[in-house]
């Protein structure tokens, strides 16, 4: 492979020359530069990226660990940092791991990360690595939570109100006469997941209804896991009236279970969902969903971590709360779009009612 000096001795300049070629960091003369640039490509030099890195102690590379990159919501995601980094410096490269949901794969995967020297980390937690993630950040190390905050861990976080937006969901299926509602929910040890249990009991406490754990399923966060658990939902006697899905495989699998038991829904139970997916609307029903805002999120993440990165910001971790969308469709017997929460939401089912 071509070294510098090769492309130097080429075009018959000083390696200081070249550099300043490559680099942009001087002016050179254009007969000059041309010459430079003859030598590059007939040589067909590539710049040693390991080299520069150690002289600089800086890799430009940015480490990405989510959770489980099938998951529509984590592929939205990703896609919104690759945006934000082509955005805010193309030199910047990215790295990505998936852990599907597990604490010790998620420990390695950020392990091989650090060997490869990255200058930072944006992790969507698995969870049980507390302890671990708390020695980062006081090596000190840049890192950011995308979705997933960390109890303990002072790290700077993007995510959204998980508690208000269930809230919110749970007593749209509420203000529609449901009564008996299920919660489909996903068994993992995370802020997101677990948040939105504390947003449904609220809902169900402001409505002067008991927290009835019997109707509360638990499911690994796999659609073919999520299918069975759909099944233990509409085994329950009495049929619930409604269920509340905690995230995009819970209501695949849910919607699965119900065509397979030859149900009908709303008709026969009600389906809300958090998460809104490309294929929510193309449902029959279409789903009732809250949308969180993934690309931003993970544009918000990249933008955190590199004013950490350069050290523009120290400190205390830093907390963004992103707006959901509350997309009331047809899968809870209403069909109209909430932006904000409840805001227009009477005024819809109205409509709804009268026919408009």
């Amino acid at each position: 492979m071509a070294t510098i000096h090769d492309v130097a001795a080429r075009a018959g300049v000083s390696v200081a020359t070249v550099s300043h070629v490559i680099n942009a960091s001087r002016n050179v003369k254009t007969e000059t530069r041309d010459r430079v640039l003859a030598a590059i490509a007939d040589l067909h030099y590539r710049r040693d990226g390991v080299a520069r890195s150690l002289r600089r102690n800086k890799t430009g590379t940015i480490g990405v660990v989510v959770a489980d990159i099938a998951s529509s919501f984590f592929a939205e995601l990703v896609r919104g940092i690759e945006s934000a980094i082509q955005t805010i410096d193309p030199a910047f490269n990215y790295i990505l791991s998936n852990t599907d949901e597990d604490a010790a794969r998620e420990r390695k995967c950020i392990d091989v990360l650090l060997e490869k020297r990255i200058d930072g980390l944006i992790l969507t937690p698995a969870g049980g690595n507390e302890a671990y993630l708390s020695d980062l950040i006081s090596r000190p190390f840049p890192l950011v939570f995308a979705d997933r905050a960390v109890s303990g861990v002072d790290a700077d976080t993007v995510a959204v109100d998980n508690v208000s937006a269930s809230r919110d969901i749970v007593r749209h299926l509420l203000d529609l006469g449901h009564r008996r509602i299920a919660l489909l929910k996903a068994r993992l040890p995370v802020s997101s997941i677990n948040d939105r249990m504390t947003g449904y009991r609220e809902a169900l406490h402001e409505a002067g209804l008991p927290f009835v754990p019997g109707l509360v399923i638990e499911s690994g966060s796999k659609v073919a896991a999520a299918v069975e658990a759909g099944r233990v939902i509409l085994a329950i006697d009495p049929l619930p009236d409604a269920v509340y899905c905690t995230n995009d495989f819970m209501t695949l699998g849910m919607m699965r279970a119900i065509h397979d038991a030859r149900l009908n829904c709303p008709r026969d139970i009600a389906v809300a969902a958090f998460d809104d997916f490309i294929w929510a609307n193309s449902f029959r029903p279409q789903l009732t969903a809250i949308a969180q805002p993934a690309f931003a999120m993970g544009e918000h993440a990249v933008r955190l971590l590199i004013d950490r990165m350069g050290e523009h910001r120290t400190g205390h971790g830093v907390h963004l709360t992103l707006s959901t969308e509350m997309l009331v469709r047809e899968s809870c017997g209403a069909h109209r779009t909430i932006a904000g929460g409840r805001r227009n939401l009477r005024k819809a089912e109205e409509d709804l009612a009268s026919g408009n």
